[in-house]
């Protein structure tokens, strides 16, 4: 009975065993509908794991967009783009290392997009570590440069240190040439019909310059 009663303990220090593998991160409202251009970080934030006491814990992590919110992602080249996860604790130093990661991206309807990669992994002096991938190819994401995400998954561990978790971040790195807008699937208009737009003012913009081209061709003695 006592050994119960001590497992239970255990498992009410340890938040993180068993729970919480969905944490929802909020987006800004005046960033809902309006397009973000590269480069630089958008970082989202969520308190779904305050109070995890770094154990040492294996989790399967879906950090996700709340109220139905999506990432349409603009990549040109998606080698450029990383999204990674910062852990936020009260270590005022070090915190220890994340295990082994691997992760992937998550479609609209939370099923997997794109292949699973590796992650990488670091921590900071100032009481933080992270995982991310990186590693992001045309293959890998089927060809697509422009989709919509709902979050994404990291299978990992976190570091047995004792130190307590107080905030947690979202991170999407974007190149130069990178874009994301955030919005539900009825905000968002269809992927195909920004594909189309731009290749139609691609096409408009070639017809001016060639027929430029002609009409300096004509007047040139």
């Amino acid at each position: 009975m006592w050994r119960s009663i001590s497992l239970l303990g255990i498992l009410i220090a340890s938040p993180a065993i068993g729970w919480c593998d969905t944490v929802q991160f909020t987006v800004n409202t005046t960033n809902i509908g309006t397009l973000i251009q590269g480069p630089g970080d958008v970082d989202l934030f969520s308190s779904g794991l305050n109070g995890t006491v770094l154990a040492g814990q294996s989790l399967s992590l879906d950090l996700v967009l709340s109220d139905d919110v999506l990432a349409r992602l603009f990549l040109i080249d998606p080698g450029t783009f990383g999204i990674g996860l910062i852990i936020h604790t009260n270590a005022g130093t070090f915190p220890g290392f994340a295990g082994p990661t691997t992760g992937h991206l998550l479609a609209p309807n939370g099923n997997q997009f794109g292949g699973t990669q590796v992650a990488g992994g670091a921590a900071g002096n100032d009481g933080t570590f992270d995982v991310g991938l990186v590693s992001f190819t045309s293959s890998n994401l089927a060809g697509a440069q422009i989709f919509d995400i709902g979050g994404v998954n990291f299978d990992t561990s976190f570091p047995d240190t004792g130190f307590v978790i107080t905030d947690a971040q979202l991170r999407l790195s974007l190149n130069s040439a990178d874009r994301v807008e955030f919005g539900t699937a009825q905000q968002l208009p269809e992927p195909s019909t920004s594909g189309l737009t731009l290749v139609g003012a691609l096409v408009i913009a070639l017809i001016a310059w060639c027929s430029r081209r002609k009409l300096l061709s004509i007047n040139v003695p």
